[in-house]
């Protein structure tokens, strides 16, 4: 596939009626309605245009969403707060998953977002997702495309056949990166009008590594809503305990992910025997659900640690499950900027957590760091944090003002809106 000429995808995703180059008024791409109005005819003085501009401006800029599903994840999660935060006098938010549903797209579309799941077919490259991409683009006079990991080459070109520019975050990348989606991102990137990574770590990344232009680059970090993860008093962090089996004296490491082996969960869990010996109240909290989770029940029940680790299935009402936790903790062998951290931060926890991606970014005074699977480092520092109430408390109130003062939800929808016009703007010059 990626030996295959962008020209050859093009060809194949119209039929073998059309080719890219043809004039014909029949293959011309339909223009998004903004451009349509805006575009400039050569007869138009340039004040005319921006009176044109100015009053197109009333009617809300369509951006279309796509990503692989909108299940519970980081990286869901992130687009499930930044639809529901757009100003909606000047953005209307449509919804497209290449795969399936899932929690917030169900949620989206009861909140009268308009969506659609292209069912994906198994293989290197799928034509006719391409095809139903391109006319779901069309048919909903989408002006800006705004895709997730995994979807940039489909986005990419479905931009570009139907003349509406294309604007892709990545939110992260596996370790190590496959061949494969280095060349599809790379090769997707001539195809996009900008590229976000969402730590300053992960968009050097993706230029030196994977070749994307400098020029086309930008750096948005995730943010957290900070009215709804706080800090609870005692009094309430022990009511909530009580209803999942937690008393006031346990001393809990927590963490809410995805099952996957990415987030290094073994290292997490094989690390209790000894943090248990040296502080015998230590519990581990993992929330969630994944691939690897009933290799994890095993591993649990072979260390004999059954009563010091606890699985809670996922859950929707984290900002009720990060408050019963102690120290949030982090094993991932790779992170962009993890909305999770964000949210323990936001709850006024201390945070360790391994020093791979945006994290170190992310935690500042407000937590330890220790090297991507260090066993040694990371048991000292989680026995040293759940014995010493009184740093842990420091370190809690330091995160949640880092969360206030530099990670606000509203700071990373703002600078997404004011990428979508740019880019809508300069589409209409």
């Amino acid at each position: 596939m990626y030996r295959m000429s962008t020209r050859r995808l093009y060809e194949l995703s119209l039929g073998s009626d059309i080719r890219i180059g043809s004039h014909s008024e029949s293959s011309k791409p339909a223009l998004p309605s903004h451009t349509r109005l805006l575009k400039r005819s050569s007869s138009m003085p340039v004040s005319s245009v921006n009176r044109l501009s100015d009053q197109k401006r009333s009617v809300p800029i369509k951006i279309l969403y796509v990503a692989l599903d909108m299940d519970l994840g980081g990286l869901q999660r992130i687009v499930h707060l930044l639809i529901e935060g757009l100003d909606r006098c000047r953005f209307e938010p449509v919804l497209c998953c290449f795969d399936r549903g899932g929690v917030f797209y169900d949620s989206l579309r009861a909140e009268g977002v308009t969506g659609s799941i292209l069912h994906r077919s198994p293989g290197p490259f799928d034509a006719a997702l391409l095809r139903n991409l391109i006319r779901y683009v069309r048919e909903n006079r989408i002006d800006v495309i705004h895709s997730q990991n995994a979807c940039a080459l489909y986005a990419g070109l479905a931009g570009l056949l139907t003349g509406v520019p294309v604007i892709h975050t990545d939110h992260g990348r596996l370790v190590p990166d496959k061949q494969s989606a280095v060349w599809e991102d790379w090769l997707a990137s001539h195809c996009l009008h900008a590229v976000v990574g969402v730590s300053e770590e992960l968009t050097a990344y993706l230029n030196s590594h994977l070749g994307i232009s400098a020029k086309k680059l930008k750096t948005i970090i995730n943010g957290v809503d900070t009215d709804r993860f706080m800090p609870v008093t005692r009094e309430q962090k022990n009511a909530l305990r009580a209803k999942n089996g937690l008393t006031s004296d346990d001393l809990v490491l927590g963490t809410v992910c995805r099952f996957d082996p990415i987030k290094n969960l073994p290292f997490m869990i094989s690390s209790m025997p000894e943090i248990v010996k040296r502080v015998p109240q230590a519990k581990l909290v993992l929330v969630g659900e994944g691939p690897i989770r009933q290799s994890l029940e095993e591993m649990i029940q072979a260390l004999d640690v059954t009563r010091h680790i606890a699985i809670w299935s996922r859950r929707e009402d984290i900002e009720q499950v990060m408050p019963q936790f102690d120290v949030y903790v982090c094993t991932s062998l790779s992170e962009g900027t993890s909305m999770t951290i964000l949210e323990a931060m936001a709850c006024g926890l201390s945070v360790i957590a391994s020093s791979v991606g945006g994290n170190a970014s992310l935690i500042g005074e407000g937590g330890k760091l220790f090297p991507s699977n260090d066993l040694t480092s990371y048991v000292s520092a989680g026995c040293e944090l759940l014995s010493n109430p009184n740093r842990r408390a420091m370190m809690g109130r330091l995160s949640r003002e880092r969360a206030e003062q530099f990670f606000p939800l509203r700071r990373t929808i703002e600078s997404y809106q004011a990428l979508y016009a740019q880019h809508l703007d300069q589409r209409s010059q």
